[in-house]
């Protein structure tokens, strides 16, 4: 809890129950207590949003590794692909009409 040993909250505890006065001092440990809780509460929103950030740019970099094989199939030309397996695969030679 923030770092305070019992020492620590026992002197805090005093300095308020003297500057606050006792019948004050329920009330503003209730509202350090609301505000604390509220803290925590912004916190884990914070790390959720930094969390999925991350998340986010794993994913930017995956497309951006799939993007170079993706515009080689998108730039295939099929006929020339079938007329070069073709020329490599016919034996050398005059080329004669049926």
């Amino acid at each position: 809890m923030l770092g305070l040993g019992m020492g620590e909250l026992v002197l805090l505890a005093l300095i308020g129950f003297f500057v606050i006065g006792p019948e004050r001092l329920p009330g503003a440990i209730r509202s350090l207590a609301r505000v604390a809780t509220q803290a925590k509460g912004y916190a884990a929103s914070v790390r959720e949003q930094v969390d999925t950030a991350a998340d986010l740019a794993e994913v930017r970099r995956q497309l951006d590794e799939l993007r170079e094989p993706l515009a080689e199939i998108r730039s295939a030309d099929p006929r020339r692909a079938v007329r070069e397996a073709l020329r490599d695969a016919a034996p050398p030679g005059p080329r004669t009409r049926a």
